[in-house]
């Protein structure tokens, strides 16, 4: 039987997906990103609505409160998309960086007329 707290995660978890889908669509999201989003909000709607599937898990490791079970998973998740983020954002700079630079030796070369060494 279906309660009230797993009415809400099931319509969360539509509403959820129909944004991923929205989104793809729309060219924001390559297909691993896809994927990838649809495997949580999938997994989560699965968590959610039939939270007895990860009870054989959760004996195996020890837990004994499903709540419990899903907090470890999302700080996990969450890390991992964290971890993720960093690393897109750190060469995102990196790229950045080299595209200010060559600018503005463009931009001193045709003020100065005097070519700069590029550094290496």
């Amino acid at each position: 039987m279906i309660v009230g707290i797993q009415i809400l995660i099931l319509l969360f978890c539509l509403v959820m997906i129909y944004f991923t889908f929205l989104y793809y669509k729309r060219s924001n999201y390559d297909k691993t990103g896809f994927v990838f989003w649809l495997l949580v909000w999938f997994g989560f709607l699965i968590l959610g609505v039939f939270p007895q599937t990860v009870y054989g898990v959760m004996e195996a490791l020890a837990i004994e409160r499903t709540a419990d079970f899903v907090y470890a998973g999302g700080m996990a998740l969450f890390s991992i998309v964290l971890f993720y983020l960093y690393n897109i954002t750190k060469k995102n700079q990196k790229q950045l960086e080299v595209l200010v630079r060559k600018l503005a030796h463009k931009e001193a070369d045709s003020r100065t007329g005097i070519r700069m060494k590029k550094k290496k």
